[in-house]
């Protein structure tokens, strides 16, 4: 009895994920249906590859739950599953096609670590015919225009030979020099004046270490839950350990999208694993008053 009421709690949990996995979809497809929201900018190339990016990690949480449900319903669940990825697949190669021509239009430099992020883009190709080579097929799937892939492909390589690499910068200050009107923002300073000298003096300020929100954790049925944004708090602890939340993930055991999902109260935790997590909490957060 009890496992049933297990599994069906499960399974409630991956119908809640799935609602994610769709509302992200049409916010993807509808904030870039036709080329809307592509600029020339980087920082917003950058930004979209992020939504997919996150879209996919939830959508693989959702088939990693598919086992728990019968025959027919995973099934379903599953040619489900495939459809909206590939929608958001076509979204994504048509969206990256237009970035790099606008971006490439204005002729402005890449900013520094760009062919690595380039370079992933173009990996992510190859990912994307596997995946059609797979399941194409079977469910049916629309084939993406190879004229386009070739031409994504192609505007990749251009890119990627005038982006600089985060190692390779000593010799690029010539080739990607800032022009004027691209401004870098500074890092917090605090000007002094000398009234001795009338000279300006600056001191770089020290990060402000923060103390972050209280990190709350409740009880249901033998299973424990963080509050909802909780990631909140353990990230801003992380923060002033100079700890990553993939450095956390990894000491405790887990991918970081279920430390993700954990720490915003979506799935629960087991009484070892929170005892886990507040130690490292306790020792890393602030000093109990």
């Amino acid at each position: 009895m009890r496992q049933s009421a297990e599994g069906h709690r499960l399974r409630q949990e991956t119908l809640r994920l799935l609602a994610q996995v769709e509302k992200q979809g049409l916010d993807i497809a509808e904030a870039y249906r036709s080329g809307d929201g592509v600029s020339a900018e980087v920082k917003d190339f950058r930004r979209f590859i992020e939504k997919v990016d996150h879209f996919n990690v939830f959508i693989d949480l959702v088939e990693e739950r598919l086992p728990g449900f019968e025959d027919d319903k995973r099934a379903a669940l599953t040619r489900h599953l495939v459809d909206i990825r590939w929608r958001i697949v076509i979204v994504e190669v048509d969206t990256t096609q237009i970035f790099l021509v606008r971006i490439g239009e204005t002729h402005k430099p890449w900013p520094l670590g760009s062919r690595e992020f380039l370079q992933r883009r173009l990996g992510r190709l190859g990912e994307i015919s596997e995946y059609y080579d797979r399941f194409g097929e079977q469910y049916r799937l629309t084939p993406l225009s190879e004229v386009m892939l070739r031409a994504v492909e192609e505007l990749l390589k251009q890119q990627i030979e005038r982006a600089p690499a985060l190692t390779n910068f000593s010799d690029q200050s010539a080739r990607y020099a800032v022009s004027t009107g691209d401004f870098v923002k500074p890092e917090n300073m605090v000007l002094r004046l000398d009234p001795g000298s009338r000279r300006r003096t600056a001191e770089r300020l020290p990060l402000p270490r923060r103390d972050p929100p209280p990190f709350r954790i409740k009880e249901m049925d033998g299973r424990f839950y963080a509050e909802r944004d909780g990631i909140v708090a353990v990230s801003e602890i992380c923060r002033n350990a100079n700890v990553t939340l993939d450095q956390l993930a990894v000491r405790m055991g887990v991918s970081r999208p279920s430390l993700v999902l954990m720490l915003n109260g979506n799935d629960p935790m087991s009484r070892p694993f929170m005892e886990q997590l507040q130690s490292f909490l306790d020792k890393n957060g602030p000093p109990q008053h």
